[in-house]
């Protein structure tokens, strides 16, 4: 299994809640019920930008991620005469093409599980990682797996705020595709709220190990 995790920024033409509303509606529709493009995607999600995270600025609007069987199905998709016909118009008419960034990782590894079922609410946060300068790639995914993920798990001020933490490491393959960005990964992280997310970060702790650690990959 590999994901597509792509952050999308809207057409300058549209509004943010033209935006939403046509990536929610028409947009969604196209993934679900074009052929060569619906039968290819094992799962599809769309993380729409919160009106609150607006306030800090930035020009993302949200995550796309989709899950495939094999990097050549996502590459059988793309070309498909289908796909190209339906799908890549309204994505010219719906994105800010220029502006994407996205890798395409391995499946995602579970370091906080969280419930089988949430009854409240969440938010998320979809971080693009990426390496210290001069670091190996290899030291990289090997730190942020043995090192950084168990800093946040053992550390009890810090692992209480988490609904749910998952890495997702950039496939080998992908580093190699001409054109391509210099993300490593993507964290995806669920809180009870954004305030969760800001008292977590006020920790002691947060300041004292994984900041810290932060800096060191």
């Amino acid at each position: 299994m590999i994901k597509l995790i792509c952050v999308v920024k809207r057409n300058r033409s549209l509004s943010v809640e033209e935006f939403h509303d046509h990536w929610r509606g028409r947009h969604a529709r196209l993934i679900s019920e074009t052929p060569g493009v619906a039968d290819r995607i094992v799962r599809y999600e769309q993380n729409h930008r919160s009106a609150e995270d607006y306030k800090r600025g930035g020009d993302f609007d949200g995550v796309a991620i989709q899950w495939f069987d094999s990097m050549d199905d996502f590459v059988a998709m793309v070309v498909d005469p289908e796909y190209q016909a339906h799908v890549a118009p309204d994505e010219r008419e719906l994105l800010d093409l220029d502006g994407l960034v996205w890798i395409l990782t391995d499946e995602e590894e579970v370091v906080i599980p969280g419930p089988e079922e949430r009854d409240e609410p969440v938010i998320k946060l979809v971080c693009m990682v990426k390496r210290r300068p001069g670091m190996a790639i290899d030291d990289f995914h090997h730190h942020w797996r043995t090192v950084h993920s168990p800093l946040n798990c053992d550390t009890p001020s810090i692992a209480r705020y988490f609904v749910r933490y998952e890495r997702n490491h950039r496939a080998k393959a992908d580093y190699a595709r001409p054109g391509a960005s210099d993300f490593d990964g993507a964290a995806v992280e669920w809180y009870p709220s954004v305030r969760a997310f800001y008292d977590m970060i006020g920790e002691p702790a947060y300041g004292e190990l994984i900041a810290p650690d932060e800096d060191r990959f």
